[in-house]
């Protein structure tokens, strides 16, 4: 009978020292700009990728997005498409929501015979913004993007929250020596794949650029030799100074077209601007995607504070 009782009261104990161990609250982990570092760390709410098609006057835009929060408006360049924001578009849920816009002519969106210049891209992401009832997002620009954003600043100031400049100008971006001829007699496929993989620095594995590669097809020769045309005759240089919305502006070292040079005196411009180096080239999106990640969400983390 003593057996049995002592065997009763060391079975309690050890239920005892269970159970207290099982009902220990799990630490709450705080938002904090260093989870956004790892695609692990990102988190999973919304975390779903959506393509919809967004009927503007005259246009159909394409748009992926992912996420929820307040929305953060991806702008891509002249020989990419939305297909290089997918793995940033949840990465700063449920503080921000990730918005990856086609411009007009590009990816799925639809192709009009003329229109594709900066001023006219810009017009169109304001019309996308009025449409999905965003008053005043982030807005997000990669190259052209980047030169569109700086004239949608300029333009409609009231409509812009904060700024990230990513491997861009403010002044004209030449790309190509012989623009009248792409399209005809130059094939546009042949001269956006020589942009592309220039835009890398020399020895980068084919495998990392074979992505934006595989989207040629998604625009045309109109397209190509209209948007670069008139990045070729863009300046805004001396006027950006009138940008008061918080900026961040980003450029790889190894750039030779967007220089570090040129980012300097984006930076030196745009008051309160802030600026942040990579070891890369044109695309550090695609060269260092988890540093860009970390780099772009603490900016996005100082908006909220």
């Amino acid at each position: 009978m003593t057996t049995m009782l002592n065997t009763l009261l060391i079975l309690s104990a050890l239920l005892i020292g269970l159970g207290s161990c099982t009902i220990q609250p799990r630490p709450t982990q705080q938002p904090n700009a260093s989870r956004y570092g790892s695609p692990q760390a990102s988190p999973s709410v919304a975390g779903e990728l959506r393509r919809r098609s967004v009927a503007l006057d005259g246009v159909v835009l394409s748009t992926l997005e992912a996420g929820i929060g307040d929305p953060v408006i991806f702008v891509h360049g002249v020989v990419t498409t939305s297909n290089i924001f997918p793995k940033y578009l949840s990465a700063y849920s449920p503080d921000f929501r990730g918005i990856a816009v086609e411009l007009r002519g590009y990816g799925d969106s639809q192709k009009p015979p003329t229109g594709f210049t900066i001023e006219q891209f810009s017009k169109g992401l304001i019309a996308l913004a009025d449409k999905l009832g965003i008053e005043k997002p982030v807005w997000v620009g990669v190259s052209m993007g980047g030169m569109i954003l700086q004239q949608l600043a300029l333009d409609y100031p009231d409509r812009v929250r904060a700024l990230v400049l990513v491997s861009t100008t403010d002044g004209a971006m030449v790309l190509d020596k012989d623009l009248p001829t792409i399209g005809n007699p130059r094939d546009f496929r042949e001269v956006s794949k020589n942009i592309i993989v220039e835009s890398f620095p020399p020895g980068t594995p084919s495998a990392l650029y074979q992505p934006l590669l595989d989207r040629i097809p998604t625009w045309n020769g109109t397209v190509l030799r209209e948007a670069l045309t008139s990045m070729a005759h863009a300046n805004v240089h001396g006027r950006i100074s009138k940008i008061t919305a918080p900026t961040l502006v980003v450029v790889g070292v190894k750039d030779d077209v967007a220089t570090p040079a040129i980012a300097q005196g984006i930076h030196s411009q745009i008051p309160g601007a802030q600026l942040v180096e990579f070891d890369t080239g044109h695309f550090m999106m695609a060269e260092d995607p988890d540093r860009f990640r970390t780099v772009v969400g603490e900016f996005l983390q100082g908006l909220k504070q």
